[in-house]
């Protein structure tokens, strides 16, 4: 007996959001009978992705019952779900839970792993106002941000050995790469409108294989903090986020067919969910690799940049400039390659741009130069500026097409030496009197 639970996404108020997903999966070798439907509220402003993974785990026990589990179960997740069912493992994916290894294959379908543009924007109060006519789930939509602190703690989770990716799940990450043609509401809102996404998720973004880097500021050096590679991941051309006719969920239909080209979504979602082991997870995985060929035989390719400034005690730095360029006939010119930019809203010290990879030049020399500044005198980074030079091909090995790249920029933090000193108790000048800056503002001979 295999189960299957369906995980939606933010801003949903019913299971009609799955389509007829479930009914196809019935006519395809699974029982109606074990196949779950979740719902879980995302639109109150207190709620955390915790709160949801936590209440996802009681219905889960609910469904399997309190002692250890036994599989096989399989789920599938779209856009936010992905972040909960994360959570989920993250916290509660052990002991009992796991001893048997119960959690056999996890499809995302556009999955934000690593954010969305438009998050930022469903806080807003014109949101509030014409959307979800109330709360939006604000707690949420933070850790949806791009460059969140929520992701890059709930990814970095994935660097460590004890990462659940180890624990025998075939994880599998689908997401569609096109987006409407409407040049008069891309004027207006472009973030839904963005090459390289399906109108919500950048396709890096919503790649769960990704590296990261620390880039240290006295040494100028790159160094390779971990990565995960190896996840099957498609790019499909032909789907967006939601949209009826072509959502990558969403246009699947009581008549959808998997053998009918128009539903790849469909057959690829039953390919993974059928795999029984390493032979089958790699036949899978080259499979979802063609697709992602075919997709870009007609579409570009985009990476995404989280960078995340600090200082060498952990504090953030939220005064800031980055720059990356290249070199044309001598003359430093600004890169082509940057697409996008944003600075979180919430955490200004992450900093997410998104790149064109085609219009990376590999026999240009490119620079990455980064300033940094304090917000008072009496401590300094050292340096608080430095530019490191790189070839196209070292920055292509750094920047990978179709995934996310996170780097922390670490500043070492030195204090000026008015900050604090000692002076002889003989001293003439005993008595001192200095400014909030630590510099002497007044000298006084010996007290009374």
């Amino acid at each position: 007996m295999q189960k299957v639970y369906l995980i939606h996404g933010w801003s949903v108020k019913e299971t009609t959001t799955y389509q007829a997903l479930h009914i196809k999966l019935a006519e395809h070798g699974f029982d109606l009978e074990h196949i779950y439907l979740g719902r879980y509220v995302s639109l109150d402003n207190d709620v955390e992705i915790k709160d949801i993974a936590h209440a996802m785990h009681r219905a889960l026990t609910e469904s399997l019952g309190k002692t250890e589990w036994s599989g096989p179960i399989h789920m599938i997740t779209h856009s936010t779900g992905a972040l909960v069912v994360k959570q989920w493992l993250n916290s509660y994916y052990t002991g009992k839970v796991a001893s048997k290894r119960p959690l056999k294959n996890l499809v995302f379908l556009a999955g934000p792993h690593f954010g969305s543009r438009l998050a930022h924007h469903g806080r807003s109060m014109l949101s509030q106002a014409f959307v979800t006519f109330g709360e939006s789930g604000k707690q949420i939509l933070t850790s949806l941000e791009l460059g969140s602190q929520f992701s890059w703690d709930n990814n970095g989770n994935l660097l460590s050995e004890r990462s659940w990716l180890k624990q025998g799940i075939r994880a599998y990450c689908l997401i569609g790469d096109r987006v409407h043609r409407d040049v008069f509401k891309s004027k207006i809102f472009p973030a839904a409108y963005e090459k390289g996404s399906d109108g919500v998720v950048r396709v890096s973004a919503g790649n769960l294989n990704f590296r990261r880097y620390r880039l240290d500021a006295r040494t100028r050096r790159f160094r390779k903090l971990g990565e995960v590679s190896g996840v099957p991941f498609a790019a499909l051309g032909q789907y967006e986020h939601s949209e009826p006719r072509h959502g990558i969920m969403n246009s699947i239909t009581s008549r959808a067919d998997p053998a009918a080209a128009k539903y790849q979504n469909l057959k690829l979602i039953l390919d993974c969910l059928k795999v029984g082991n390493a032979d089958d997870y790699q036949r899978v995985g080259n499979r979802l690799k063609r697709a992602t060929r075919e997709t870009r035989k007609k579409k570009p390719a985009y990476g995404q940049l989280d960078l995340w400034f600090r200082d060498d005690t952990g504090a953030s730095i939220e005064d800031y400039v980055w720059e990356l360029g290249c070199y044309r006939e001598g003359v430093e010119k600004p890169s082509k390659t940057i697409a996008h930019t944003h600075k979180n809203k919430i955490d200004a010290s992450h900093f997410t741009v998104f790149l064109d990879m085609d219009e990376f030049e590999p026999r240009r020399s490119y620079f990455m130069r980064i300033k940094a500044d304090s917000s008072t005198p009496l401590f300094h980074y050292q340096p608080n500026e430095f530019t490191v030079q790189l070839t196209g091909k070292q920055l292509r090995d750094i920047i990978a097409a179709d995934q996310t790249t996170q780097i922390e920029v670490v500043f070492e933090r030195s204090s000026v030496k008015d900050l604090f000193r000692f002076h002889r108790g003989d001293d003439a000048d005993l008595h001192v009197r200095w400014g909030r800056d630590g510099a002497v503002k007044e000298k006084k001979i010996k007290p009374k």
